[in-house]
């Protein structure tokens, strides 16, 4: 069995190893050496990264209890030299050290289980099978854990047996039966963990709850630790540095200038919707008075090169509530698009012949006796809708 020195020491980040098997599969080469500090993906945690002999390695992963480490290309030699992506390392440290911290004070706070946990590319997560704790609540939560973490209490870990795990207070039970390793918070929390973790409260440096959200799961609490901590407030400082400098304002003033912003805009979006509906007015009248007098009804037709669907859409819809007329309306914005419509007084299905009108233009589309819409290739839209006059002249 190969041994996994990653459960004795997480703090080694070079070493020297022997092969001792190399299989090729689905394109990569998987090396099993006789023992190993890298750590394979497992509970939660990503695997490590590194280089076995100046090969990147690409993936580490846990196989019928063998780490097996996953490279695009096999090393030489018999015995290698390994070096683990420590940066990578330790931010993996940092961050499940901080989740048993901060799942240890929410069971204790307010008795909330840990359901999962993850440590994504940004940033962690973990699932409370409590979800009706308040914002005030995290808020506690998250002031308690930073309190601890300078008290800078000491992590150890250590493998137990099943007599001796009767007498600890495991805030969770082991999911395997034998070789069950604790990670303990020194007199504070006890958790059966197979991860690599930091020496003490202390090098967690600081644990930040960036949002919750309530799931069919429970609450999902995304948070960050250490290096990604401090990385996520520079980040956060500079956007507000930012802010600070565009709207001429200090700190405190930026939400409500932000807020004030934002008002404005609304006001101006109604304005601009009550200019373009005046605008739109204007043009449906104008179409209308230059509509061409069919046997039974009023034809409007007519190709945009600056109107997207739903405009074309609205006004086909304000020249319509008009009696006795039918619209074709097309535009060349983005494609060629393509919408006929009929007031209601006007006995024609407008669906009965429009897909001979999107076969002109290889489009897709649909709709109803009333209206229709679609859109299609832009070359052939002077044809589309001389088809369409065609048909409807029939009427």
């Amino acid at each position: 069995m190969v041994e996994k020195l990653y459960y004795h020491d997480s703090y080694k980040s070079s070493f020297s190893a022997e092969i001792v098997d190399i299989n090729f599969a689905n394109g990569y080469y998987e090396v099993l050496l006789d023992e190993t500090y890298f750590y394979p993906e497992s509970g939660g945690q990503p695997a490590d990264g590194g280089f076995i002999d100046g090969i990147k390695v690409e993936n580490v992963i846990l196989r019928d209890d063998k780490v097996i480490h996953v490279l695009k290309t096999a090393p030489k030699n018999k015995f290698v030299n390994c070096e683990i992506d420590w940066e990578k390392r330790f931010d993996n440290m940092q961050q499940h050290s901080g989740q048993h911290l901060l799942s240890a004070v929410f069971y204790k706070l307010f008795n909330a289980e840990t359901e999962s946990f993850s440590i994504g590319r940004d940033s962690s997560h973990i699932t409370l099978t409590n979800s009706n704790l308040s914002e005030d609540n995290i808020k506690e939560v998250e002031i308690e854990t930073n309190r601890l973490i300078y008290s800078n209490l000491p992590i150890i870990t250590y493998f137990i047996g099943n007599e001796e795990l009767k007498r600890l207070p495991l805030r969770k039970k082991p999911k395997v039966d034998e070789n069950i390793r604790i990670v303990e918070i020194k007199d504070f929390d006890y958790s059966p963990c197979g991860g690599t973790h930091v020496k003490s409260l202390g090098e967690i440096g600081i644990v930040k709850i960036k949002k919750f959200e309530r799931t069919k799961k429970g609450l999902r609490i995304e948070f960050v630790c250490g290096f990604r901590a401090f990385n996520d407030y520079l980040k956060k400082n500079n956007y507000i540095n930012s802010l600070i400098t565009s709207l001429s304002a200090k700190e405190e003033e930026i939400l409500e200038k932000v807020d004030k912003i934002l008002d404005e805009n609304k006001e101006l979006k109604k304005e601009l919707i009550k200019l373009r509906d005046n605008i739109l007015q204007y043009e449906a009248e104008k179409l209308i008075a230059e509509s061409i007098n069919l046997k039974n009804f009023k034809l409007v037709a007519k190709i945009f090169n600056d109107k997207d669907m739903k405009e074309l859409r609205t006004l086909s819809q304000i020249i319509t509530k008009e009696k006795g007329i039918i619209c074709i309306l097309c535009s060349t914005t983005n494609c060629g698009n393509i919408v006929i419509s009929r007031s209601d007084d006007v006995d024609v299905n407008i669906n009965s012949f429009f897909k001979t009108i999107l076969d002109v233009i290889e489009g897709n589309g649909g709709g109803n006796q009333k209206t229709c819409q679609g859109s299609g290739k832009i070359d052939n839209l002077d044809l589309a809708l001389d088809k369409a006059i065609s048909l409807i002249s029939n009427y």
